[in-house]
């Protein structure tokens, strides 16, 4: 069975991507649930989250079909990890959508995808259908990689962590690359979202996020989370290896499930300037589909 970011990286791999600019698509939080499948059709029938998710990718390809290279998915797929068939019907209707517009959808991993069983958190049924909890994806033409890590939910609803091997992997991947961009599901300790009580579910607690910032290095660009059911955008002043940054940052959490905000943006698209330079530029515009 083919897992859809590995169709996805097929079809990246196939595209032409100029060598000093990129555009690309940021949402997270689905939730989407399947109440069956349409034999007539031939296409599994959504709930309402479902349906706003797909309207939201049609957006996308009518819209940006032509301009952007890939879509990034920030987690929180599905509303119930422990159901193959809400996993099946997301892998459907993305690849349904977006591959008809040549655009490929890279996706995390969320607490929503997770299984809690016996005190763990299995990952098997999003690894069955959309694959690795972790991905360093090379954008090819751009010399750009994105890099897709886990964080993980005690109970699935408790304060969120990273696992140190997934960390370790990071820096890793960091330290080889010149140009980043980092997608994961939960949402780091930064600007307003200091105003959290420490061990909040919503929020990375301060030494996980104080760990994660000391596993990357300047190469890092962008940082993208999502959990929130809001959006908000930021630039991340902090010091690297020696060497101070500003790293544009943005929750985005509004891609189709029923409890978001109604100002929320239900995605964002991004354009990245002179990459053939020391100094790219980085801009991001929010997006509302209308009548969500």
């Amino acid at each position: 069975m083919a897992r859809l970011n590995t169709e996805s990286l097929q079809l990246l791999n196939h595209k032409n991507i100029p060598s000093d600019w990129l555009t690309f698509l940021v949402l997270g939080d689905s939730h989407v649930r399947t109440t069956g499948y349409d034999r007539v059709r031939n296409q599994y029938i959504l709930d309402t989250a479902g349906e706003r998710y797909r309207r939201i990718l049609q957006h996308m390809a009518k819209n940006y079909g032509s301009t952007a290279s890939f879509v990034v998915h920030g987690g929180d797929t599905i509303g119930e990890g422990n159901k193959d068939e809400n996993m099946k019907a997301f892998a459907a209707v993305s690849k349904e959508v977006l591959f008809a517009a040549n655009l490929p959808i890279f996706v995390s991993i969320g607490n929503h995808d997770m299984i809690w069983e016996n005190g763990d958190l299995p990952t098997r049924i999003f690894e069955k259908y959309i694959g690795s909890v972790r991905q360093d994806i090379h954008i090819h033409g751009a010399n750009v990689h994105l890099i897709r890590i886990p964080t993980y939910f005690p109970g699935l609803a408790g304060a969120p962590y990273f696992r140190p091997a997934d960390l370790a992997w990071l820096k890793q991947k960091t330290a080889a690359s010149s140009h980043v961009l980092i997608d994961f599901h939960a949402v780091l300790r930064v600007g307003k979202n200091r105003s959290f009580p420490e061990g909040h579910y919503a929020v990375l607690s301060t030494p996980e996020t104080d760990a994660f910032f000391q596993n990357i290095n300047p190469s890092v660009k962008a940082i993208f989370n999502h959990h929130r059911h809001t959006s908000y955008e930021y630039t991340i002043e902090t010091t690297l290896g020696g060497t101070s940054v500003q790293i544009p940052y943005l929750i985005t959490g509004c891609g189709g499930n029923v409890t978001s905000r109604p100002d929320c943006p239900n995605y964002y698209a991004v354009t990245w300037n002179n990459l053939n330079t020391s100094n790219p530029t980085m801009s991001y515009t929010p997006v509302r589909v209308p009548g969500l």
